[in-house]
């Protein structure tokens, strides 16, 4: 019996343009541009610091969205 607990080809695993790990599709708005959930919250967190500039907030989500991509095995290609 093969494990459940790694992906497999089929299983609706892509690999994330952003930093790189293997991720599950999650029915969100992060599938359809090829990111994982966190490389996709970085994106909307980069565009929102480009409209109304950096907070103490924005800054801290940065910075624990960066360490939950590394824990999961990410490299992130592109920093803020």
């Amino acid at each position: 019996m093969k494990s459940s607990s790694h992906f497999q080809r089929g299983s609706g695993c892509f690999k994330c343009v952003s930093c790189g790990r293997l991720t599950r599709s999650t029915g969100g708005d992060n599938d359809n541009t090829g990111t994982c959930a966190e490389c996709y919250e970085l994106g909307g967190i980069e565009n929102e610091i480009s409209d109304c500039g950096a907070t103490e907030g924005l800054l801290a989500e940065v910075t624990a969205l960066k360490a939950t991509i590394a824990r999961k095995g990410g490299k992130l290609i592109i920093v803020m």
